[in-house]
């Protein structure tokens, strides 16, 4: 099955960078051209923007004339004009749904929130009219037939052969960092959604006998400035600059395994909001695949809460509630409970592997290619 991902660049300043990532990679059967135009900014005519740069999909996809087109949904702007060019091709829509539509409006408002507003109403009327729908948690399943939509599970997951438990103390020398610390690691950039700011409380809270213990290892440092300059401030308010550590974005996964193997707990930060309750970021299953119990900020009742609570792989806490995230910090000190739930973790990593989901999805391309036989 030849496969070709047509993604979208970022536009920036810098024209070099920009050549090369349109060229993409070419591997045996499966190649990567960037040649949709976007720009990463909520503004209704940027907005407007990014959705006349997927315009290129008018001319590319009848060249290739591909059996599928596959359309990945967390972007909402691309479905409109692959739909249009997939019917005119006699192709297969097939929409991969990664995180709820209404994400983008929320996070806009005026004439720029309508806009979303109405991509979004179309997309949901597309995707009824679509040959598959695929979503990653039971959570945006049920969101979806709320739409009239049926979906399929394929769950989402880790690289269970990149993304394994190393040698904790090879990797913790390699960080400058002591065997008998108390390591929390997240990966990715803390800023909008993604606060930990409740978790530098909760550490506060602890006794001096293990808050000096406590390292926080920030994989990939910050991505919003003022958010930033608030978490130093209240850091260094709480006396805690010290306990943390951190280090610029790893894009090598295996690098990523690495350190993440160096901590005790995975740290999951997530929003208040239920918008985003069906939701699972990536790197909770990379946790787990590291071998890693999973200390969540969570709304209850969400589907990361309920994951954790089903699985036993952790602890999750509503991001206000200081005494739950206090106890779940000083349960990590407590050898016995963590040793049961890394025995738990280690279960489960067979249900994470992505190769698991690969073939489910496979199967459910091929059948979808397969000639409709007369009852």
């Amino acid at each position: 099955m030849d496969v070709t991902v047509i993604g979208a660049i970022e536009l920036g300043r810098e024209t070099s960078k920009m050549i090369k990532a349109i060229r993409g990679i070419k591997y045996d059967k499966f190649r990567v051209f960037n040649l949709q135009w976007r720009i990463g900014i909520f503004a209704l005519i940027i907005e407007i923007f990014n959705f006349i740069g997927t315009f290129p999909l008018l001319i590319i996809l009848p060249v290739l004339k591909p059996k599928i087109v596959y359309i990945s949904i967390p972007y909402i702007e691309t479905l409109p004009t692959a739909y249009l060019v997939a019917r005119l091709i006699d192709a297969k829509i097939v929409i991969d749904v990664r995180d709820p539509l209404e994400y983008w409006p929320s996070w806009t408002k005026g004439f720029t929130r309508k806009f979303f507003g109405f991509l979004t109403l179309l997309d949901y009327i597309l995707m009824r009219k679509s040959d598959l729908v695929l979503a990653v948690t039971p959570g945006l399943i049920r969101l979806l037939a709320q739409q009239g939509i049926v979906a399929h599970l394929v769950m989402n997951g880790a690289d269970t052969q990149i993304f394994r438990p190393y040698p904790r103390s090879e990797v913790r020398r390699k960080l400058g960092l002591n065997d008998d610390a108390i390591v929390l690691v997240f990966s990715g950039r803390l800023g909008g959604y993604y606060d930990a700011i409740p978790l530098l409380h909760g550490i506060a809270r602890l006794s001096n006998a293990l808050k000096k213990k406590v390292v926080l290892l920030l994989v990939g440092g910050f991505g919003d400035a003022s958010y930033a300059s608030k978490f130093v401030r209240i850091a260094k308010e709480l006396h805690l600059s010290s306990n943390i550590k951190v280090l610029q974005p790893i894009l090598d996964a295996r690098t990523l395994a690495e350190v993440l193997s160096a901590a005790n707990a995975g740290v999951v930060t997530h929003v208040t909001s239920e918008l985003y309750d069906p939701a699972i970021p990536v790197k909770f299953y990379e946790y787990l695949a590291c071998g890693l119990p999973v200390i969540a900020l969570s709304r209850r009742g969400s589907e990361l809460w309920r994951l954790i609570e089903k699985w036993g792989v952790g602890f999750a806490c509503e991001q206000h509630d200081l005494d739950c995230i206090t106890r779940a910090l000083e349960k990590i000190f407590d050898e016995s409970t963590m040793e049961s739930i890394r025995a738990n973790v280690l279960r489960v990593r067979l249900l994470i592997d992505r190769r698991r989901a690969a073939e489910k999805l496979y199967s459910l391309l091929r059948e979808l290619l397969e000639p409709k036989r007369d009852a």
